[in-house]
This record gives structure tokens, sequence and C-alpha cells, in this order.
């Protein structure tokens, strides 16, 4: 049997989750099959992202209704022509907006929806358009696809039960991590400022896209609420469509704040650091004291695994979906905890919100609580590393294979 041809689809690139996974594919799958990508366009791209295994459809973001139909037509028209061309025999599609331009492009193809998120609790699926989305076009598309992968059981189960895919088109596979690459690039020189460390203060970080999805504004209250009782610092790894608004809230509730976007001297005064979109976040990873997810929803977060893997404990919301997963598969998926659970691989939180002052003081106690237990912070540091092995990256390209291998024999 000949080699099945193999096109990747997202709808753009950067340092997202969805595009880490969209290249650990592209890279792995290249070495076994005849490989390609593919991107709506260029925007939000690195130098290092563009290169001749990924083609670009050069179809711009519609900023109108007129447009955005227009251009999704012209997509699904240009894809079409690519798979024809190229005889592509599977198409995977990571996010929605290439799962809908993956569907319409179709010819001989099978297709692959590679779902990375929640659907029924993300809260930019809304309004008129939320409600197309959540009754008429996520369901039909999903309904139609020949498997759909997704990142969590918690994905999973909601597919099947809000918007009732059949089960035997749905697999969850989980997200894979390079755990010795990371651990390698973690070791490198954190750029810093060279008295940052004289002093006694603990280093909280979040790393992530500067999205509403992270709630960092919760982060920012709550981290002026943890400084009233111990010396910390917070530095937040990333970029993205709120990094102006964020910085003016860090600003108005008083925290002395530097960031990579404005001509300011660096130096260890500040509170909070802004760092910007790093090539190499592990660095600064491995030197923090906790790392805080503060999110309303996710998929299945890689940054929080991430942080595991570097040796730092952790502290999460319990959203919907992926971090109880990771840190207290004990526990059942769909109840959220009400109070914090000190899991043994790290602490899972309720929800917070910026404006409830009774969850803002929990969670800055539970930190605090945190910070002063050493026996626990190294125990976390263990389990976790132990953790992420179970997501190590072979695990994941062999279940990727053999998905591959099973949809192309059926052809």
């Amino acid at each position: 049997m000949p080699k099945p041809k193999i096109l990747i689809i997202i709808p753009n690139l950067g340092r997202g989750g969805a595009q880490k996974v969209f290249n650990q594919q592209l890279q792995y799958l290249s070495d076994l099959f005849d490989v390609h990508g593919c991107v709506f366009n260029w925007d939000g791209a690195f130098d290092d992202d563009q290169h001749d295994r990924i083609i670009s459809l050069d179809v711009a973001k519609g900023n109108n209704w007129f447009s955005k139909i227009y251009y999704f037509l012209l997509r699904a028209v240009r894809l079409r022509r690519i798979k024809r061309e190229r005889k592509i025999d599977i198409a995977i599609s990571h996010l929605e907006g290439a799962d809908y331009v993956n569907y319409f492009s179709r010819t001989n193809d099978k297709v692959i929806c590679w779902v990375h998120g929640t659907k029924k609790f993300d809260q930019n699926i809304s309004g008129l358009l939320g409600i197309i989305r959540h009754y008429g076009l996520i369901p039909f598309i999903y309904r139609k696809a020949d498997k759909i992968i997704t990142v969590s059981k918690g994905i999973e189960g909601e597919l099947k039960k809000h918007y009732r895919i059949k089960s035997d088109y749905i697999k969850t596979i989980y997200n894979g991590f390079d755990i010795e690459c990371i651990m390698k690039k973690s070791l490198e020189a954190a750029d810093l400022p060279s008295d940052f460390f004289v002093g006694k203060e603990k280093i909280l970080i979040a790393h992530c896209r500067l999205s509403r999805q992270k709630n960092l504004v919760s982060l920012l209250h709550l981290f002026k609420e943890v400084k009233k009782n111990v010396a910390v610092k917070l530095l937040i790894v990333g970029d993205g469509e709120l990094r102006d608004g964020l910085v003016g809230v860090s600003n108005q509730l008083g925290l002395s704040t530097w960031s990579c976007w404005e001509n300011l001297n660096w130096n260890n005064q500040y509170e909070v650091f802004f760092l910007g979109q790093q090539q190499n976040p592990f660095k600064f990873l491995r030197v923090a004291s906790l790392y805080v997810m503060t999110s309303d929803w996710e998929g299945f977060p890689l940054s929080l695994c991430e942080a595991m893997v570097c040796g730092l404990p952790v502290i999460s919301s319990d959203c919907y979906t992926g971090p109880k997963e990771i840190l207290a598969p004990e526990l059942n998926l769909i109840d959220a905890v009400k109070e914090p659970y000190y899991s043994k691989l790290g602490a899972l939180m309720p929800l917070i919100k910026s404006n409830d002052e009774k969850m803002i003081r929990l969670w800055a106690y539970t930190i605090v609580q945190l910070l002063g237990d050493e026996a626990l912070l190294k125990k976390y540091k263990k389990n976790g590393i132990d953790r992420v092995r179970d997501f190590d990256i072979s695990n994941t390209n062999k279940e990727a294979f053999e998905l591959i291998m099973n949809l192309h024999a059926t052809r």
C-alpha cells in the first residue's frame, strides 16, 4: 500500500497550544508520510514558522459578514484545489475555523477534526453567531467528519452529551511533550536583571496568550492580595490582544509594572513583569517559585504541563477542561471543586473572578500557604515531572500514526 498523503490545516501560526501540536505533527508525520501543512495566511507567524513544507492560502481575515463569507468560500476553493492537485488522502484540521474549511473543501479525502478546546464553555462563542455555531455549525461539521480527536476526556464527553456526536467517531489523544527538549531549554540562562534574585521574593509566573480565556485580570487582583502577606514578584510570559489593557489594569491596581512594550529601564524594583512572547519560555519557568493558572476555560493546557516538566509546582483553576485530568485524575470530571483541593500533583482551585473578593482572598491564602510549605512544594516538583511522562510525545505520535493508518485502510 502506498504511503498516504497528508494535509494538516490550521488558520494561523504563532506560539499557541494548537500551533505547537500542528508543528509537532508536521515534523513527526513528515518522516513517515507525504505531508504538507497549510495556513490561511501568515498573520501572527514567526520567521521560523515559514518554510517550504507549509502552504499559505493567502486569504485575509474578514472584517464584516460579507467579507467573512467571501473569504471563507475563497479558502474552501483554494484548499480544494490543493487537495486535488496533491491527491490528498487524509486532511487533519486544527481549530474550528479550519474544521469548516476542511469539510467544505472535501474531495476524496478523509477528514479529521482535532478539537483543542471546550465548545460549550467557551465564552467567545456568544451572541447570534454563537447560537448558530452551537446548534448548527458545530454539530453538523463534527457529525460529518470521519474522525474527531479531542485533547481531553472532558471535551470528548462534552461532544457526546451536548452535541450528540456518536462515540465511534471520537477518540481522545492527549497533547504530547518532548520532555528532554523542554528540560534542556529550561537550563538556559533567564534574561533577568542581574539583581533580580538578590532579595528574598518568591516568583509567581504565568505563561499564556494574553486573551480573555486566561482571566489574567483576576491574576493581577490576586497578586495584589498575595503580596500583602509575602514578598513576591509576578512574571507574565506571552503576548496577545489584551496586552495594553492588562498593563493598564496592573498600573491601576497600584502595582509597579514593567512591560517589554514600553521604553522602561528594567530593574529589580518592579513587582509585575510583562515579558512578552519568548522563543524559550522554559528558562523563566525554571527559576520561578509557583506557576499560577487562572483560566476560565481550557482544552488541555500545554503551559501547565510545561511548567511541571520544568520542576515548577502549580496551582490551577478547575476550569473546563484539562486541569483536573492533569492534576487530579482521581476526581469526577463533571463536578468542579468548591474549595482548594491538594492532590499529589498540584493544587486545584475553584474558578476565580476579579470582582469576587472572597474568592480572591481564598486563592491568595492558598498561594501563601503553598509558598511557605517547602515539603509540599518539593513533592509537587517531583510528582509533576513524573506525571507529564504519561503524556510523552512518543505516545502521542504513536497514537497519531495508528489513527492515520487505520483510517487510510478504510479508503
